[in-house]
């Protein structure tokens, strides 16, 4: 039966490109560095006496550093700059962010660090997102190739993420620089002796070149491809601030507690993100390959309504003594939106921009977790300092979810 299943896999994953697998490969290695890093540095810097808003600052430095990175690695893609070349940057620059972060112990330090490691972030994902209908045929859409590569990003980050919960239990949280480091070194020496990786950049021209009727567009033409995405890139906008609310502000308002709700301890928080992200390994290839078969204004109906539920289990969480258990069914839902999310808006993105300017595209769509990130946990923390808790945080975000449930219509 084992060897059955173990044959079934091997045909499924073949019937892929090789410059998918690579990508999806490459993928895999830089969510399981980074995952354990991303989702635990708060509580590393938290466990330094740092504040809510000290740590969101952070987080909001490593976003500017994105943003700034993005667009420019955007236009280089479009200029046909290789997607490899351009994450093997990347890796050279997480690298250097371990070394610092490892060794930071005072704010000053732990800035330096976050702002390399959102620039390494801000050069690898409109990267890591090209390369993905760049390494399509004909009998693999863009829709099912972003849902495998979602599956990816979520088994690495989970896999992270639990060895970095064992750090918690080990009392040696830092433990997930080192595994940074080594996927990072691990990734390049995959790109590096992987010649198909090689072919996104020939694969891109060749595409253009069928399409050389299309190449000069006017300037109306221009503002008309960017005006058809400016809805998505809204809802991107907040689906994007919702998630680094949850990888980052999350954690800090379990460690603080409710209004009734106990304080829970650092490796009971660890266990509660991995859980949430065991979820998304579980669930994200099959909402994502299922939702890829739906109307586009369906996939992103459904993911608003159930991030609202999410969100308003988490509210309610806060005046409940045995909060922790609606926390833990407030994961479900969410982890199913963001499941059917993520996939829907790249596959989106990329089939509504010129081919062209899909580099560019898809740096402005990946630009909006750079824009999340640098104002929502700076916003976030402020709002926890004051109140003391993050119930306000999430009922607010429930209701924007409602308001931007119209929105959905235009996505056709």
């Amino acid at each position: 039966m084992i060897l059955v299943l173990k044959s079934r896999l091997r045909k499924y994953w073949e019937r892929f490109p090789i410059n998918l697998r690579v990508i999806i490969k490459t993928r895999l290695w830089a969510a399981l560095g980074a995952g354990g890093v991303l989702y635990l540095n708060p509580l590393i810097f938290n466990n330094l006496g740092f504040s809510a808003q000290e740590i969101g600052s952070g987080i909001t430095v490593a976003a500017f550093a994105g943003i700034s990175t993005r667009l420019a690695v955007g236009f280089l893609l479009d200029k046909k700059y290789s997607c490899t070349n351009a994450i093997k940057s990347a890796t050279l620059l997480a690298i250097f962010a371990d070394f610092i972060l490892f060794n930071s112990q005072n704010h000053q330090t732990y800035l330096i660090g976050q702002f390399t490691l959102g620039a390494a972030a801000g050069v690898y994902w409109p990267s890591a997102e090209l390369a993905i209908p760049l390494s399509c045929n004909k009998e693999i859409n863009s829709s099912e190739a972003y849902a495998l590569a979602r599956s990816a990003d979520a088994i690495g980050v989970t896999l992270g993420v639990l060895v970095g919960t064992i750090g918690t239990y080990l009392e040696f949280m830092r433990i997930v620089y080192f595994i940074d480091i080594s996927c990072m070194i691990y990734l390049n020496y995959i790109l590096r002796n992987n010649p198909y990786s090689l072919l996104k950049t020939k694969s891109n021209k060749e595409i253009e070149d069928k399409n050389k009727p299309n190449i000069k567009l006017e300037l109306k033409a221009r503002v008309n491809w960017i005006n058809k995405i400016i809805p998505l890139l809204c809802l991107t906008l907040f689906t994007t601030g919702v998630m680094t609310s949850f990888q980052n502000i999350l954690p800090i308002d379990l460690v603080m507690g409710g209004k009734i709700r106990p304080p829970m301890s650092e490796s009971e928080v660890a266990t509660i993100v991995s859980i949430k992200l065991l979820l998304i390994a579980i669930f994200q290839w099959p909402i994502g390959y299922w939702i890829s078969k739906k109307e586009n204004d369906f996939k992103f109906r459904f993911c608003l309504l159930y991030l609202f539920l999410g969100c308003i289990l988490l509210s309610l969480s806060n005046l409940i003594i045995n909060g922790y258990q609606l926390v833990l069914i407030a994961l479900i839902p969410i982890t199913i939106s963001l499941c059917a999310f993520l996939p829907s808006a790249s596959d989106l993105i990329v089939k509504s921009s010129p081919i062209k300017h899909r580099g560019s595209a898809i740096a402005l769509y990946s630009q909006c977790f750079g824009i999340s990130a640098l104002t929502i946990p700076w916003i976030a923390g402020k709002l926890i300092d004051s109140s003391g808790t993050a119930i306000q945080l999430w009922f607010i975000i429930s209701i924007i979810c409602l308001l931007f449930l119209p929105i959905t219509k235009r996505f056709k």
